[in-house]
């Protein structure tokens, strides 16, 4: 099965207990890294804001806090889209969802001042076409994502705990291969400066940043015209 078909099924099967499963994979400081996030995105007063990856939409519902931007959130699970919806009705949020491929975005040029992508990006079968489509629509990407500490004491710590969920997180998901597959690849991304080469390769912008989270348990990247 393609990689793309199987991270789909994957996260619709997760999508009811998807927040959760976040807060055991960070061992609950997603929200904190989350709203950081949401702030460096939303500086500006008047602008439009592309969410992407957007799950239920956390990030989404979290610029709207603090920004009057108008915001498009995105996903390819029809079924994250669906509980997405559901949030944005209770919240009477005027945030638009709808389901697309980040691989394929269905946006002009330039169109949206920030992009942002939590927890989305290595999730995604072709990386470097991703960022190139985030970096065609917007101005400046806004990246959260799990990482590899570079510490080895910390990482060998941090990935030995998590295993140690892993009955747990199972009998959440009702999936053994999605907590299996978070940790891998979590393990395995390009974080730090190993991105940072990425993002310079197929992306037009032209200043670069991250911060590390943790210790390098996860990583806020940044990149600008």
């Amino acid at each position: 099965m393609p990689k793309a078909d199987y991270i789909k099924t994957m996260f619709n099967d997760i999508s009811k207990k998807y927040d959760l499963l976040n807060d055991v994979l960070s061992l609950g400081t997603h929200r904190i890294w989350k709203k950081k996030l949401a702030l460096m995105a939303s500086k500006q007063q008047e602008q439009m804001i592309l969410d992407c990856a957007t799950g239920t939409g956390d990030i989404a519902f979290l610029i709207e806090k603090v920004s009057p931007a108008k915001i498009e959130a995105i996903d390819f699970s029809r079924k994250m889209i669906e509980k997405a919806n559901e949030r944005r009705e209770k919240l009477h949020s005027k945030v638009h969802f709808q389901v697309a491929d980040i691989e394929k975005l269905p946006f002009k040029a330039q169109q949206f001042d920030s992009s942002t992508i939590s927890f989305g990006i290595r999730n995604v079968e072709n990386i470097p076409q991703s960022l190139a489509e985030l970096s065609r629509v917007s101005k400046s990407l806004y990246i959260l994502e799990f990482g590899n500490p570079p510490n080895t004491i910390l990482s060998i710590f941090y990935f030995s705990l998590l295993r140690l969920y892993f009955p747990i997180f199972s009998f959440i998901s009702g999936r053994n291969d999605a907590y299996e597959y978070l940790i891998t690849s979590s393990r395995n991304f390009p974080s730090g400066d190993n991105f940072l080469v990425l993002l310079k390769k197929h992306t037009h912008y032209k200043t670069f940043n991250y911060i590390p989270l943790f210790g390098g348990i996860a990583y806020i990247y940044q990149a600008k015209e």
